[in-house]
């Protein structure tokens, strides 16, 4: 299987801690753009996730890991959520590499993308 998208995320640590539960956090149902989009329906719905989607997990332009979506958004309980990030969904078949990676894909820290997209269907993945 080959991953379909880079999935950005902004804290290492917060990361970690959620990938030891077999998940990832995302934004929260409440959380609107500035142009009072919902954040979560747009970001999902701009990378086109589901279950079953291999990701790749970048924070500061560095690999850590590799993973399957298991679940759509899901709500966190409201003790687990830190600031805008309500929201998570499942993975499995989490590979923490052993080092992070730098990824060219990555360089400038563009934010999470899809590989088939115009301008990243050509860069590593």
């Amino acid at each position: 299987m080959k991953p379909i998208a880079c999935w950005h995320h902004g804290d290492l640590d917060r990361l970690l801690e959620h990938l030891r539960k077999s998940r990832i956090d995302l934004y929260g149902r409440n959380e609107k753009t500035e142009k009072g989009t919902p954040r979560l329906n747009h970001w999902w719905g701009e990378m086109r996730l589901k279950p079953q989607d291999e990701i790749r997990i970048v924070v500061g332009g560095k690999i850590i890991a590799y993973a399957i979506i298991n679940s759509e958004p899901k709500d966190l309980r409201p003790d687990e959520v830190e600031g805008i990030w309500g929201t998570y969904v499942e993975l499995d078949q989490i590979n923490l590499l052993p080092e992070p990676y730098p990824s060219a894909s990555c360089k400038g820290y563009q934010g999470s993308h899809r590989f088939d997209g115009r301008k990243t269907s050509l860069l590593d993945h």
